[in-house]
């Protein structure tokens, strides 16, 4: 099984939305900028993109500052200084925040965006990696653990209760305390022994250190996984970023009533088109975060007619005028929410495609309404890679009741059936399948008997088939549990696949950490899984490794 893809039909969770924006795009192409996997939305966008301006020279100093701070590659500065010329493009992707770099995803991210900006170089559209991180966020308790397998499997998880400056402060100001060191050397001894964990044990020593900045921790971590495709990061928690972003913010708060009537159509058009709501829209939120007191707080707008007046949770009373001078003075203390994020980031970037995942999918489909607001085109938003990985001992048990990833993401009880019909080869499981066979074939002749002697029997003859089946499945899964008693080895090993491979009924990939991973196969994973990224389609990939 090295390497196998599926369908998104197939795996647990996918929504409708990301189901039709992968295979059918028509469906939807109204909320978005083009279909992903079509070369030419990438050159009808570039040509766009063109005549809008960008504050280039400024955004490559910032950069350039940030990312020789953390220790960035000759490749990562060399890229930097690619996007002063106005004919390089950007591949944006970016994240929480989280320990150790949080779920597997993230790297999933990192590196499906290295992969689009690899392919449209090579056909003339110069682009670079960009990975935003979520420093301004203040879900903290959201990223403020990982998680690991222990050697049956079981999740084994990782905290740091963060050194915050208030209760509702952004990540990016939160700083690491002295467990962190505690935690890694818990990391280190769940990991066997090799090369592999020692090089990832030394970088996370040298990047997550005790009174260091939660997202300056992670930013030097990143340089180390991804220095060598030139992944530039960037920190908007950054008082040369807000800067920038100073007539947006304004913008935000002088429509702010336009602004949350489109949103609210968009949203509303959506709901019809038969697609989920990411984000609520509030009767009265608008756009933008303030901090107040180290808090940051949601600006909402006050219902007073002919009058422009806010409030945060600070129960302070704030005019438009009022707000745009405290923005002029102090950008640092304002930010923009979910829907305005990827707009502030794509004004201030050139942005022609952004990796997003399921979820972001979702809410940059209400998002495109701002892009609009804002007369800045809507970058191609282009579908993560996902991944479940499977070590050598999970692939050998797979073979050996001759299961698949999907048998095991379908649950305890089918999991059960298929390992005990193949672990006990007395054929009870096939005579099962054949008896519901042949007991759909005799309902069927009754069916039609019933239907020219008297067709009111017919409710009767449906609820007594329901009450046979349900009795035929219930005694096929006593029987199950029987032989699965019988052997303590085959229910531990069903146990560690469930936990493998569907971690407390979640993909993998959504719930382990990406340092498990490479602690177990070293850093040329991350080669593997880049060779697997596809740019013409995207399913989800099965890959074994060591």
């Amino acid at each position: 099984m090295s390497h196998m893809s599926l369908p998104y039909s197939k795996v647990p969770k996918s929504s409708n939305l990301l189901q039709d924006y992968l295979y059918r795009y028509e469906r939807l192409n109204q909320f978005y900028s083009g279909p992903p996997f079509d070369p030419q939305t990438y050159s009808r966008l570039a040509n766009n993109l063109q005549s809008f301006s960008l504050p280039r020279k400024q955004i490559v100093e910032i950069l350039l500052r940030q990312n020789r701070a953390v220790g960035a590659s000759q490749e990562t500065i060399e890229n930097i200084r690619r996007l002063s010329d106005p004919d390089t493009f950007a591949v944006t992707t970016g994240q929480q925040v989280g320990l150790f770099s949080g779920p597997v995803f993230t790297l999933y991210k990192a590196l499906t965006a290295v992969r689009v900006s690899q392919s449209l170089t090579s056909q003339g559209l110069k682009s670079v990696p960009v990975f935003w991180l979520a420093t301004e966020d203040h879900d903290f308790e959201e990223v403020a653990h990982a998680s690991a397998f222990d050697e049956e499997y079981a999740l084994v998880g990782f905290d740091d209760a963060g050194e915050r400056p208030a209760p509702h402060s952004p990540v990016g100001r939160v700083k690491l305390t002295n467990a962190i060191t505690l935690q890694i050397d818990r990391l280190e001894s769940v990991l066997p022994s090799s090369d592999f964990r020692r090089r990832l044990i030394e970088d996370l020593r040298a990047a997550y250190q005790p009174g260091d900045l939660w997202g300056q921790a992670l930013a030097r971590f990143m340089a180390r996984l991804f220095g060598r495709w030139g992944v530039i990061l960037l920190d908007p928690l950054d008082e040369a970023v807000h800067q920038l972003c100073i007539p947006i913010y304004q913008e935000a708060l002088r429509c702010a009533s336009k602004f949350h009537e489109s949103l609210e159509d968009r949203t509303l058009e959506m709901v019809k088109a038969g697609y989920h709501v990411q984000v609520h829209i509030h009767n009265q939120s608008t756009l933008v975060f303030a901090e107040r007191d180290g808090n940051r707080l949601p600006l909402r707008q006050h219902a007073v007619p002919n009058k422009k007046t806010f409030f945060t949770d600070a129960s302070e009373v704030l005019s438009l005028a009022d707000l745009e001078k405290e923005i002029e003075n102090r950008p640092l203390a304002f930010s923009a929410n979910v829907l305005l994020r990827p707009v502030v980031q794509d004004l201030l970037l050139p942005t022609l495609a952004y990796i997003a995942g399921p979820s972001e999918l979702a809410y940059l489909g209400q998002a495109g309404v701002l892009y609009s607001a804002f007369k800045r085109p809507m970058p191609v938003i282009f579908p993560r890679a996902g991944f479940t990985l499977v070590d050598r001992r999970i692939e050998r048990w797979l073979e050996k009741y001759r299961l698949s990833v999907e048998d095991v993401w379908q649950g305890e009880e089918h999991l059960s059936q298929r390992i005990a019909a193949v672990a006990f080869a007395e054929g009870w499981s096939e005579r099962f399948d054949q008896a519901e066979q042949d007991l759909a074939t005799l309902l069927e002749r009754l069916r039609k008997d019933i239907e020219i002697l008297d067709p009111t029997l017919i409710d009767t003859l449906k609820h007594a088939e329901e009450k046979i089946r349900y009795q035929v499945e219930r005694l096929r899964g006593k029987m199950t549990r029987a032989a699965l008693s019988r052997s303590e080895v085959l229910a531990r090993q069903e146990h560690a696949l469930l936990r493998a491979l569907m971690p407390e009924k979640e993909l993998q990939e959504r719930m382990i950490s990406g340092v498990y991973f490479l602690g177990r196969a070293g850093y040329e994973l991350l080669e593997r899984l880049l060779e697997q990224i596809p740019t013409d389609s995207s399913d989800h990939h099965i890959l074994s490794y060591a």
